[in-house]
């Protein structure tokens, strides 16, 4: 038994230095051994910052984060407008008789709130203005809260937007900023912004106060 086990590794190892001593014998490098199997290497995944943020001032940077993070992560939202209110100081009785302070409408976005507390989201609305037309908005806004993640809080930020109204450019989009002010109470908030006096004189545009609300689903 053990004589047949010898003879049987002794053809082994011959069988296998046969190719190795043939490639030396004819001066030729005998071929390498097959590397392991590897798994595929995914390609990395391409640059997402289509805005750089990270080469702007800090309070800059931190909005832009923020706005970006909304876009791709964000969480539905239902918006509801609206009351509107005239300056009586800045409008004729006339005119407030002529206007719509009964601004229906809506709209919807999506956003969500960082990890300090504070909310940045994405939203696109329609409602009827002042003359009973149709106003049409699409933009950004954020909020921050005291206390910071209370489920009842007061909070103060800002919209930057496009609209657009047949009054105004002749319906041609226009940018804007607002400032926001608002009472949140868990998945409703009520917001209210300022549309500030642009014309000269004792009465024109401006000077009007608008009011909507939001339910975070």
């Amino acid at each position: 038994m053990l004589r047949k086990l010898t003879l049987a590794g002794a053809l082994g190892l011959a069988a296998l230095a046969t190719p190795i001593g043939a490639a030396l014998a004819q001066g030729t490098t005998p071929p390498p051994a097959a590397a392991p199997a590897t798994q595929p290497v995914a390609a990395a995944p391409a640059d997402s910052e289509w805005i750089p943020c990270a080469k702007m001032w800090d309070w800059a940077a931190y909005q832009c984060r923020g706005t970006k993070d909304s876009w791709n992560n964000g969480t539905p939202v239902l918006y509801l407008t609206g009351l509107t209110y005239h300056d009586r100081g800045t409008y004729s009785q006339e005119q407030i008789d002529e206007y719509n302070e009964k601004s229906w409408g809506g709209g919807f976005g999506w956003g969500r709130y960082n990890d300090k507390g504070d909310y940045f989201g994405w939203y696109g609305l329609i409602f009827r203005d002042s003359h009973f037309k149709y106003t049409k908005m699409f933009g950004w806004n954020w909020m921050t809260y005291w206390p910071a993640q209370g489920d009842i809080a007061f909070g103060l930020g800002y919209t930057a937007f496009l609209g657009s109204r047949p009054d105004i450019y002749s319906g041609i989009p226009f940018p804007g900023i607002l400032p926001l002010a608002s009472v949140k109470l868990g998945k409703a908030e009520v917001i209210g912004t300022y549309i500030p006096k642009v014309s000269q004189g004792t009465t024109g545009n401006g000077n009007v106060a608008f009011v909507f609300g939001r339910w975070f689903f």
